[in-house]
Parts: C-alpha cells; structure tokens; sequence
C-alpha cells in the first residue's frame, strides 16, 4: 500500500521545462524506497559467463530489472516531447544525464 502511495508522488510532477528539480527530488524518493535508486549511480555489471558464480549473474539480473523499471518511471513521468528525445536510451543513468544536462541550470538541492 506504501508502495502504491510513494510512486503515486510521481503522477504530480510530470517533467517538463521548469519542473526538473521536484521532478527529480520525487524520482529519487520512490527509486530509493524500492531499491532501485543505485542504476543511477553504478553502470551495469558486465553479463555473466554461462558458468558464472550465481552471486554475479544475480547481481547482473537484478541489475537490468532494476534499470528498467527506473526508465519506465522516468519516461512515464515526461511530457511527450521529452518521451520522445529518450526512447532510444537504453539505460536510467544515460536518461538522468541527458535530462541533467538539459536542465542543469536550475538549481538541485538533491
């Protein structure tokens, strides 16, 4: 129920061109409450060999669910132009730079 309460943060705030510092500020809420925040942070680990250690292929699972679930978070919550500019990102962490860097000049405080 928390849950569904936390990421219903992001159905307020949809991205668009003035917005991008409480927009992030409540994507890093609901990412951190569900564990997903780190793809932000760390690139993905590299693909496991087929006899990798079962630690490292989980490590690499956990990886891409978690990055994708980020992206449908961050694609869901922009308008459709900005939809558009990122659907060819493959990874949260790419979209989060691109976006900083479109909108850096505003002021961040997260």
């Amino acid at each position: 129920m928390l849950q569904a309460s936390l990421s219903s943060i992001l159905n307020q705030n949809k991205l668009t061109e003035d917005n991008f510092v409480d927009w992030k500020k409540n994507l890093l809420i609901v990412l951190s409450f569900e564990k997903h925040k780190y793809v932000l942070e760390k690139e993905c680990p590299p693909v496991p060999k087929e006899n990798a250690p079962t630690a490292e292929s989980m490590a690499f699972d956990n990886w891409v669910n978690s990055n994708e679930i980020a992206c449908c978070y961050m694609m869901a919550r922009m308008n459709s132009i900005l939809q558009k500019k990122h659907e060819g990102y493959l990874n949260a962490r790419d979209i989060m730079h691109n976006v900083e860097d479109m909108f850096g000049g505003q002021s961040v405080l997260v």
